[in-house]
C-alpha cells in the first residue's frame, strides 16, 4: 500500500515537473534511454518513475543505464536509477561503473549514502582495496566498513579502530569490531559503555558480550 502511494505521487510530480518544463533536458535523456531499453530489451515504461520504482530483471539492462547516469544535471536522478537497478549482488558491471562514478562524485563533493548502500548491496570482493581506501575518511561509507569486518579482512580491522575514535557516532565502527571475534578489543569497546548516545551504549554492551563470549 505504502509502495504505491509512493509510485502514484512520484508519477503524478513527474508529470508536473514536465508540464512546467523542470529539468527539461533531463527529462529528454530519460525519454531516450527509456526508447533505448525498449527497442533493445524489450522494457516497457511510461515515466522514470516506473524504473525507479521498478527493477528491470535482464541484466542487459546495465550499460544502457551507465552511458546515461552520468549525464543527468539533477544527481537525484541517478542515484535513483543507482538505488532501484544497481543493487545486483556479485555484479562486476555495476560494481566498476559505480567505483569510477564515485571520483566523479568526490570530486564535486556530491557522496551520498546510496554509493554505501551499492557497494554492499553488490559485495564484490575482487574490490577490498578500493573498499578499505573508502572507509578511511571518517563517517562515511559505514556500510562498507561493517562489510569488511564481516568479510573478516584484516587490513580494514586498524581504519575501523582509528574510526573508533574519530567517527561522530560510534555505533557501526564498535559493531565492526564485534566480527573479528579479537578480545584485544574489548578495553577499546569498554569505554562507550557509558556513552551519551544510547544506541552507543546498547551496540557497546552487545559487543562486549560476544567478545566475552568466545
Amino acid at each position: 500500500m505504502e509502495f504505491d502511494i509512493l509510485y502514484k505521487d512520484s508519477i503524478r510530480k513527474e508529470i508536473e515537473s514536465r508540464k512546467l518544463e523542470k529539468n527539461k533536458k533531463d527529462y529528454e535523456l530519460v525519454d531516450k534511454m527509456r526508447k533505448e531499453l525498449l527497442d533493445k530489451l524489450g522494457v516497457e515504461s511510461n515515466y522514470l518513475s516506473d524504473l525507479v520504482y521498478q527493477r528491470i530483471i535482464d541484466d542487459r539492462c546495465i550499460p544502457i543505464l551507465t552511458k546515461y547516469i552520468p549525464l543527468f544535471e539533477n544527481v537525484g536522478i541517478s542515484l535513483g536509477l543507482i538505488q532501484q537497478q544497481f543493487y545486483r549482488k556479485n555484479n562486476k558491471e555495476c560494481s566498476d561503473f559505480l567505483e569510477k562514478w564515485y571520483l566523479d562524485l568526490k570530486k564535486n563533493n556530491a557522496l551520498t549514502n546510496v554509493l554505501d548502500n551499492a557497494f554492499v548491496k553488490i559485495g564484490d570482493k575482487s574490490k577490498i582495496s578500493f573498499y578499505i581506501d573508502l572507509i578511511k575518511e571518517k563517517d562515511k561509507f559505514s556500510f562498507v566498513m561493517v562489510m569488511l569486518a564481516k568479510w573478516n579482512v584484516k587490513e580494514a580491522k586498524p581504519v575501523i579502530i582509528n574510526r573508533l575514535e574519530n567517527d561522530k557516532i560510534k555505533t557501526l565502527s564498535i559493531r565492526a569490531l564485534g566480527y573479528y571475534k579479537d578480545k584485544t578489543t574489548i578495553p577499546l569497546v569498554e569505554k562507550y559503555l557509558d556513552s551519551e548516545y544510547s544506541g552507543v551504549r546498547t551496540e557497546a554492551k552487545k559487543v562486549l558480550e560476544k567478545l566475552n563470549n568466545i
